[in-house]
Formats: C-alpha cells, sequence, structure tokens
C-alpha cells in the first residue's frame, strides 16, 4: 500500500514537473529550432507510414499522441500524403481526456484509416474547430518492421513530434547519415503549406564524391522522400533548399535516413536551420 502511494506521489510530481517544463517552454521563441521534449498546440510528425519495403519489410508507424492539460482536448490529425495534395484527405478529430492520451502501433491504418507513406499534422483544437491557444500535445513516433524472415523481433527507426513553426527558413542542413555498399540513402522533405513548393537537395560527402543534387516539387499539403542517386561512400551532410520564388512564410521540415540494404534496418535525422553567428 505505501510503496502504491509512494509510486502515485511520484506519477504526479514527474507530471507535475513536466507540465512546468512545458508551460516555460510555451514563453520561449522556437526559431524553428527542433524541440521534441515539450508541448504545443501543432505538431507534425514528419514521415509516418503503413507500407511494404524493400527486403520484405513491412513498416507501420508506432505514435503515441499525449494531452499534457489538466482538462479534455480535441485533436485534430491531418493526413499528408507522399506525392499528392492532401487538402481533400478526410481529416480525424478524437477528443482527448485530462493528461491522457491515445497510441496504435500501426497509427495510420488504426487511427487514420489509411495507408501509404506520408506525414501527419496534429492540432489542438477548439469546440468550433478552431486552433486553441492553449494545447499542450506532444507525439513520439517510430517507424518499425517486423525483422525480414524471422517470426520474432522487430528493427525501427524513430521520427520525432515536431513543434509547427512558420517561418522564412529557405535552407535547413542534415548531419550524421552514411552511404556505401551497405547502406542506401533516402531523404524526404514535408511541405505544410497549401501552395506547391520547390526544393533543392545538395549531398557533401566526407570522402571523395558527394554533390548530387536533386529538385523536386511538392504538392502543397504533401510530402516526398527520394532516393539519393551516386556512388559516393561516407557519411554525409544534406544540405535542403527551399528554391521557390515566394515571400509567403512557409512551414517544411526535411530529414535523412539511412537504410541497411540486407535487413532494412535504419536511422534517421532531422534538418535543422543552420545556426547565426
Amino acid at each position: 500500500m505505501l510503496l502504491a502511494f509512494a509510486f502515485m506521489r511520484y506519477t504526479s510530481l514527474l507530471l507535475s514537473l513536466l507540465l512546468a517544463t512545458s508551460a516555460l517552454a510555451q514563453s520561449v521563441e522556437p526559431n524553428d529550432l527542433i524541440i521534441p521534449q515539450t508541448g504545443s498546440n501543432r505538431l507534425i510528425i514528419p514521415v509516418a507510414g503503413s507500407l511494404p519495403g524493400a527486403a520484405g519489410t513491412f513498416f507501420r508507424s508506432d505514435i503515441n499522441v499525449i494531452n499534457f492539460r489538466n482538462a479534455d482536448q480535441r485533436v485534430e490529425m491531418h493526413w499528408l500524403p507522399q506525392g499528392s495534395a492532401g487538402d481533400s484527405v478526410a481529416d480525424r478529430t478524437i477528443s482527448v481526456g485530462p493528461r491522457s492520451g491515445f497510441s496504435s502501433e500501426d497509427f495510420v491504418t488504426n487511427i487514420l484509416g489509411t495507408s501509404g507513406l506520408g506525414a501527419i499534422e496534429i492540432i489542438a483544437v477548439t469546440s468550433t474547430g478552431e486552433v486553441d491557444p492553449n494545447g499542450l500535445l506532444h507525439a513520439t513516433s517510430r517507424i518499425w518492421t517486423p525483422v525480414p524472415n524471422s517470426t520474432e523481433g522487430t528493427m525501427s527507426q524513430t521520427f520525432p513530434g515536431i513543434i509547427l513553426t512558420p517561418s522564412n527558413v529557405q535552407t535547413k542542413w542534415i548531419f550524421g547519415v552514411r552511404r556505401d555498399p551497405r547502406y542506401r540513402l533516402n531523404v524526404g522533405i514535408t511541405n505544410n503549406s497549401t501552395v506547391a513548393q520547390r526544393f533543392r537537395i545538395t549531398t557533401i560527402g566526407s570522402q571523395t564524391g558527394g554533390g548530387e543534387t536533386v529538385e523536386l516539387e511538392i504538392p502543397g499539403r504533401s510530402m516526398q522522400q527520394v532516393n539519393m542517386p551516386g556512388t559516393a561512400n561516407g557519411t554525409f551532410q544534406i544540405v535542403v533548399q527551399n528554391i521557390s520564388l515566394t515571400t509567403v512564410v512557409t512551414t517544411w521540415q526535411t530529414w535523412a535516413s539511412s537504410i541497411d540494404n540486407v535487413t532494412g534496418d535504419a536511422w534517421s535525422q532531422v534538418g535543422f536551420p543552420a545556426a547565426s553567428q
């Protein structure tokens, strides 16, 4: 009994500390930084899916959405599909109780009722459907697959929920990914804007080579993932530029993944603006 009481006090204290940290973070201008530790009324999971992959893999998204508020919260979710505008895709709204959440190991199928590859925009809304300024949502996400050719075990890579902050950042960098005979290299971009945006992706290798460039136009409210061409090996820096001729403030995210060519095991890194001096 005492042990249970102590655990309840510890859990309550921990959640109170989390809420205090979250409230403090809301007063700090994020400046388009990636701050997955806090809560916000608008989040983006830059890539999620339910689809078959190479080498016998089948990828699903294990996603957990948490309401930090001590009040009920309506949560609206928008699916941003790969390669096509997502304005016509039906939204999904779920009411979440105080300091609680919901989750699924196959979120795209079970919660959103769709399949394929895309991104998920998560928004706290009021009863009238407006963005709720008091919303404090947090999301965790991983893409996972059963181990190919095995009846046991899984493999996964994480894609954190990112605070959705409109900005006019034109260039973002990605570090810590690799391409060589063991690994292939994918780069993805999510365009949250309602209009199409054009992007340029450039690789910079740690060894001789690199410098491959890919340009692509991404429809509004969608995402696109591409396999980077070329044969250069080593650790890569990825430079992603929004080259659209527009002065409209938009929101976009980018990431890169290195995937094992045999097992499908992978890791990912999310892009961020270069620090100003």
